[in-house]
């Protein structure tokens, strides 16, 4: 039986949409006892709009001052004990006076699931927070007022019983180099016989047409050469079982550790990896994570032949979503 550790308590949370994560999350607040307001921390939320969020968030402030201020009416009533805001790259600082004022005795938290150059204006908005967070190891050193908290592997994905048919698998969005990286280990694969799953997602067509007018590594493509529909996130980790070797690329502009970098190790996988960062991390093992060079991908045979191993008992302990929860609410500390 789960202890309740959030019994009684209210949380307010918003968080953009990400491959189902927030709805993890809020599913674990509430079974530690917690009554959890969960909405989408993004106010637009197609494929087009969302490209013009990360180029420039205030195209769309009066929709996004719409927005929230309905979802305020919705909850001013509530007694909120902590409003969680996961990236806050839309909630401007007139939105998040709004929540300060209207909910003076809650616990305001930002937690930043990007590195904070990638989040324009971000630093401008920490006065309104009481609780400061990143998964990005060198943000935090930089900014002191940070608190370093890594990501999480998720419940169970270590019991998933698929049985292995691939050497290596990669699952995820193409974006920034994803493509170059990926056709350099595809092409070391060939030579030597690997077998390997590929999972290339974009968000439509037209961004695929988009793509292939501005960026040269689209040029020998087609429209087939790519997935359009996103895995749920349960498939997304029985396609990551099928798997000896799961590649993970981060963002060329990312240090922090992506989620599914936990995943793969929670699950006793081998991690090949651009992300230079994870040698600083307690369960970083080489025989069991490759990083590479990006621009010049090498793996050596020895590595891809080494058995795959399973984590200490600590890394399950420390790296469990309920810690993750109760970590960023600052309920450990109490």
């Amino acid at each position: 039986m789960t202890e309740k550790r959030l019994a009684d308590k209210r949380i307010l949370m918003f968080s953009p949409a990400f491959f189902h994560y927030e709805d993890l999350i809020a599913e674990k607040m509430r079974e530690l006892g917690a009554e959890v307001d969960f909405f989408d921390e993004r106010s637009v939320t197609s494929s087009f709009s969302r490209g013009l969020v990360h180029i420039t968030p205030a195209v769309f402030r009066a929709h996004t001052h719409k927005y929230y201020d309905s979802i305020l009416n919705r909850v001013r009533s509530r007694n909120y004990d902590y409003i969680l805001f996961v990236k806050c790259d839309m909630a401007d600082e007139k939105v998040l006076k709004s929540f300060r004022r209207t909910f003076p005795k809650a616990r305001m938290i930002l937690l930043l699931w990007d590195s904070m150059r990638m989040i324009d204006g971000i630093e401008e908005k920490f006065r309104y927070f009481d609780r400061l967070l990143s998964f990005d190891r060198n943000d935090c050193m930089a900014h002191p007022e940070l608190i370093f908290r890594p990501n999480f592997y998720t419940d169970d994905c270590d019991d998933i019983s698929e049985k292995e048919v691939y050497d290596w698998s990669f699952c995820g969005t193409i974006h920034s180099d994803r493509l170059n990286v990926i056709r350099q280990i595809r092409a070391i694969s060939q030579q030597r016989g690997y077998t390997y799953d590929l999972y290339p997602y974009l968000q439509s067509r037209q961004v695929y047409w988009l793509y292939r007018m501005t960026r040269k590594e689209f040029l020998n493509t087609t429209p087939e050469d790519f997935i359009y529909e996103k895995l749920t996130f349960d498939d997304s980790v029985k396609e990551m079982a099928k798997s000896r070797v799961i590649v993970d690329i981060e963002h060329p502009d990312q240090s922090g550790l992506t989620t599914r970098t936990l995943i793969t190790v929670a699950m006793g996988k081998k991690l090949i990896t651009t992300n230079e960062d994870t040698v600083n991390y307690d369960f970083y093992d080489p025989d069991m994570i490759w990083i590479i060079d990006r621009n010049n991908v090498e793996i050596p045979e020895e590595f891809m032949n080494k058995p795959n191993k399973k984590p200490s008992a600590e890394f399950y302990e420390k790296y469990s979503l309920r810690r993750w929860v109760l970590d960023v609410l600052g309920e450990e500390e109490e």
